[in-house]
């Protein structure tokens, strides 16, 4: 496939047009090569993930997280960005990211992540009428909602939410941290992948008794005990390794086979749970 070509279908799946300035989805690396035969899709790149794309003969790594975020003033081996952006260009592996063009996409994390926790009445904010979920359920947009909303599959107390939660992404026992905020029933439901604290307080106005995200700021967990809305923080990693899976599909429907997907099986969660 022409490179031009590929990038054409990724941005099919995650548009630029509706990201921040501040944002860096797009093209990291383009290391010249016209034609790609392979990629490999992950959640962000490290050593073992280069290291894996070289072995499987990757031309390019689809990534989520940027590998440069927040500029670079210089590329240099004293800093692990500077020394992977080097070691992708010598293995002349190509790196393309995903980042808020595929949070804000129709088919993406939100919208899997709410199939993956059977969430029901599930509305996300703006886009289309309709988007379609992991498990081929219709998700409503709507542009009067503040944030991504719906329904726990049954009513469920704190310690239940959140062993959903473990069990629906895959993580282990005990990998969750909760806030209990006292109510006994939850059903009505805030959700956002990744870093999703900022969204709590929308999720509380809009009178949700749980919010569900990853990577929550102590004085956001102080917020939810005070106003009395639940809180399971399932951790960045945790809520986003998602992507791969996502993309990765979506990737090849579009390719019809004409690529050569990789979901990558190196580990980037840089956490131990002991």
């Amino acid at each position: 496939m022409k490179y031009e070509n590929l990038i054409k279908l990724i941005e099919d799946i995650a548009p630029l047009e509706n990201i921040p300035q501040w944002d860096n989805s797009g093209v990291q690396i383009h290391t010249g090569k016209k034609d790609m035969g392979s990629v490999l899709v992950c959640l962000e790149i490290n050593r073992d993930i280069i290291a894996e794309a070289a072995e499987k003969k990757a031309d390019m790594i689809i990534t989520h997280h940027p590998l440069i975020f927040g500029g670079l003033d210089k590329v240099s081996a004293d800093g692990h960005t500077g020394e992977y952006v080097m070691e992708l260009i010598r293995k002349d592996i190509s790196v393309y990211s995903a980042h808020l063009s595929f949070d804000n996409a129709p088919k993406g994390n939100n919208t899997y992540f709410a199939g993956m926790l059977d969430l029901t009445h599930v509305a996300l904010p703006g886009g289309p009428p309709v988007a379609t979920g992991r498990d081929g359920r219709e998700f409503s947009y709507d542009p009067e909602v503040p944030g991504s909303i719906g329904y726990l599959p049954a009513p469920m107390d704190i310690e239940q939410a959140k062993n959903h939660v473990e069990q629906c992404l895959s993580l282990p026992e005990h990998y969750a941290k909760i806030v209990d905020g006292g109510k006994k029933i939850l059903e009505k439901t805030g959700f956002c992948t990744g870093a999703g604290g900022d969204f709590l307080y929308r999720a509380a106005q809009e009178g949700c008794d749980l919010f569900i995200t990853g990577d929550v700021k102590l004085h956001e967990a102080q917020y939810a005990k005070a106003v009395g809305i639940s809180l399971v923080d399932a951790g960045h990693y945790g809520t986003e390794k998602i992507f791969a899976e996502n993309f990765a599909k979506q990737l090849s429907e579009k390719t019809c086979r004409e690529l050569h997907i990789i979901r990558a099986e190196a580990n980037t969660n840089p956490y131990t749970i002991l």
